[in-house]
């Protein structure tokens, strides 16, 4: 479902009793935070990246975000998993100093501590949506720093009933698993849910696989994927177009 040309909505959605939303691009703008993430990296390690322009440095980043995006669940510890993908960034840069993986993690998990870029609205529609509903986070991540994400920009772990993150479980987005977990810890039906999230394929597909409803977050107004089966109940541009759905008002 799209808005309408004049902003209304063809029907309300306020029939649930909890609001689940994932995190990155959905309540922490991932996107503006990598660049001063690894801008900190650099700084505090400038022998390493000596001669590296930051343009390369990013697009390092990027390119090894794309092959680790679907890593699959981590397997050992966390930190092992997390140096893996570090080692990747570093071989795109042409660096295969392994002495300087664990330095690079270190400072990767340390800058998201004080990086604190919440996308417009975060704060202010969890705690409306928490006045009436249940609220609880599911997003594929790892603990190590999805925890501070959401306390630099104002959301700590006890604002929700539960944070449910993929390598804590051993499940991911989409698959059905992860979504019915949470109902499970709310000891609630699917379909009394609503799922907020800005991937279609992750949140959209995976929230209906499990029987839930799920709401859109689409703020570049991309159309969905041509072979698609489901849709959401609704979309929306910005999180602020979510708190009248659910009758909570502006």
């Amino acid at each position: 479902m799209r808005p309408a040309p004049d902003g209304a909505w063809s029907r309300a959605v306020t029939a649930y009793l909890a609001v689940l939303f994932d995190v990155d691009e959905t309540l922490y703008d991932r996107t503006r935070a990598q660049p001063m993430i690894l801008r900190n990296i650099m700084a505090q390690l400038p022998e390493l990246f000596a001669g590296q322009a930051e343009e390369e440095v990013f697009a390092a980043y990027e390119r090894s975000d794309a092959l680790t995006a679907e890593h699959g669940l981590t397997h050992g510890s966390i930190r092992a998993s997390r140096n893996r993908r570090t080692r990747i960034f570093l071989e795109e840069l042409g660096l295969n100093s392994e002495a300087a993986v664990e330095a690079v993690t270190e400072q990767y998990v340390a800058a998201y501590r004080c990086v604190d870029t919440p996308i417009d609205g975060a704060v202010q529609v969890v705690e409306g949506c928490a006045r009436n509903h249940r609220v609880g986070v599911i997003s594929n991540a790892f603990p190590d720093v999805q925890y501070h994400k959401l306390e630099s920009i104002g959301l700590p772990r006890n604002t929700f009933e539960f944070v449910l993150l993929s390598e804590d479980i051993g499940i991911r987005k989409p698959e059905a698993a992860i979504f019915l977990k949470g109902c499970q810890l709310l000891g609630i039906d699917p379909g009394q849910a609503l799922y907020v999230g800005d991937s279609f394929r992750n949140d959209v597909v995976g929230a209906a696989a499990a029987g839930m409803d799920s709401c859109w977050f689409n703020p570049r107004g991309e159309p969905p994927p041509a072979d698609a089966q489901v849709r959401p109940v609704v979309e929306i541009r910005t999180l602020w177009q979510l708190l009248p759905l659910i009758g909570e008002g502006t």
